[in-house]
This record gives structure tokens, C-alpha cells and sequence, in this order.
């Protein structure tokens, strides 16, 4: 799948683009980033691992970059784009999927029809948001888990992970869906978010998650298929009196 040309969203110092570039059915890869700091970074380990001919690296606030050339440039590339690399942030005020929703609204302008994302969604975020992504995005289609590590430590040693539990507990107190940790003594019991905060504020030990990696097919409904689909939701949620399917697929599973 990784083939052609792409985009790397929020590229920070490169790695992922450097990663990718190197795999020959690769062309070309543009990385964006916020932050000046880490696009010079990423321009230097470009040049270091040889691959600069193969990497661009733009200066954008998400798919906009700052300065005009860089704009048209980047616009030059719309319904051209074969792959999008993605590992966000955690967003703030909301379920933490802002960024990533951002991600996926801003690559259907460039991603050509049948064009992947790769998009970094954590364990600890369960099932429900993951799927819910494409409901709330249209256009994509969930492809199913591409990758993940192995059980490891959510370190809430670290502030910033810290921080990220206090926000996913908070939100659970608010009616959000559950979060899904395991326990560190247990990898098969489940702890949700708040749970895990008190178990490591009373412990000091973490709980347990697994860096993944997601995919997501662009394929663009046309405005009759899109009539026909909401047609089809209409009548299976008067027969069966559902409407949520995302979470109906969940409990299914």
C-alpha cells in the first residue's frame, strides 16, 4: 500500500517520511509540521540518511502551509496523493480525536479514490471511537488494524501521559465512551480511564496499552450512491429500531 507518492501529516523530525521513503515503490513524500524547528530537523535527517532527492518538508498549520509558494505548490498535488501518514497529537477539549478528524477532512482533497491513511490511534482509545471516525468523516472506509506493538507501560511517570489520562478520565465523567487500559499485574483485565488514574495515583504503577496503527480507505460516495445509502441506514434502523450502527458493529464483535 505504501506506494507512489505521499503525505506526511504533523511530520515532526521526519522519521516516519525517512522510514517510508526508503521502500522503492515510494516516489516522493511531502512532510508537514507547525513547528520550524522540526522541519529544519527533518530537512537535515534527510540530507544524513541520503534521501533528500525524495523528501519536501513544508512549513503548514495541518494541509496549509504558511508561505504562498509552498501553497500552490502543495495544491498542485489535489486528487494526487496515494498515501497519508498520520500520528497526532492528543487534542484538548473535546475526545481527543480533533486532531484526528482533522486529519482525515483535510486528506480528501489530495487523496486520489482508493488512496490509503495511515492514521497512529492508540489501544487505550477502544473500538468505538476508531469506528465512529468514518461516520463522522465521509468518504472513509475503516480497513482494520495495520499494526501494533506488544503490551507495553502507558507511562504516567511522563506529565505529558499523565495529562493525557487526566483528560481521557474527564471525559468519561462527562458521558464520553470508556477508554480501554490493561491492568499492568492483569493484561486481561480491562481498566478504564479513570480507573487507571486512581490505580496509579494509590499503586504509582501504569497501566498497559499498545501503539497502533490503523488504516483508512478514501473511496468518495457520489451524491446518487450517497442518496442510496442514506436510503438503505433509513430502513434498516426503522426494521430494527438501531441508529447507531457503529455501535451495534461494536457490540457485535
Amino acid at each position: 500500500m505504501l506506494a507512489g507518492l505521499g503525505l506526511d501529516w504533523g511530520c515532526g523530525t521526519g522519521c516516519l517520511g525517512l522510514t517510508a521513503v526508503q521502500i522503492p515503490t515510494v516516489s516522493h513524500i511531502i512532510g508537514l509540521d507547525i513547528d520550524p524547528a522540526n522541519i529544519a530537523a527533518a530537512q537535515h535527517n534527510a540530507v544524513v540518511n541520503g534521501v533528500a532527492d525524495r523528501l519536501t518538508f513544508l512549513l503548514a498549520d495541518s494541509y496549509t502551509p504558511f508561505a504562498a509558494a509552498d501553497q500552490a505548490a502543495l495544491s498542485a498535488y489535489a486528487g494526487r496523493i496515494d498515501f497519508i501518514l498520520a500520528n497526532p497529537p492528543t487534542s484538548e477539549g473535546d475526545d481527543g480525536f480533533g486532531f484526528r478528524r482533522l486529519v482525515l477532512e483535510g486528506a480528501r482533497p489530495f487523496l486520489k479514490p482508493g488512496g490509503v491513511l495511515f492514521l497512529s490511534v492508540s489501544y487505550q482509545y477502544g473500538r468505538i471511537r476508531i469506528h465512529r471516525l468514518t461516520q463522522e468523516v465521509t468518504g472513509f472506509t475503516y480497513g482494520g488494524l495495520l499494526a501494533s506493538t506488544d503490551w507495553v507501560p502507558f507511562d504516567m511517570q511522563r506529565p505529558d501521559l499523565y495529562h493525557c489520562a487526566e483528560l481521557y478520565a474527564a471525559e468519561e465523567q462527562a458521558g464520553g465512551p470508556l477508554h480501554e487500559f490493561r491492568h499492568l499485574a492483569a493484561a486481561d483485565q480491562i481498566l478504564n480511564a479513570q480507573s487507571a488514574l486512581a490505580h496509579f495515583q494509590r499503586t504509582g504503577q501504569s497501566p498497559l496499552s499498545q501503539w497502533q496503527t490503523h488504516l483508512f480507505r478514501y473511496e468518495p460516495v457520489t451524491d446518487q450512491g450517497w442518496q442510496m445509502l442514506m436510503e438503505t441506514m433509513e430502513t434498516y434502523q426503522m426494521d430494527t429500531g438501531i441508529s447507531n450502527l457503529a455501535d451495534q458493529y461494536i457490540h457485535n464483535q
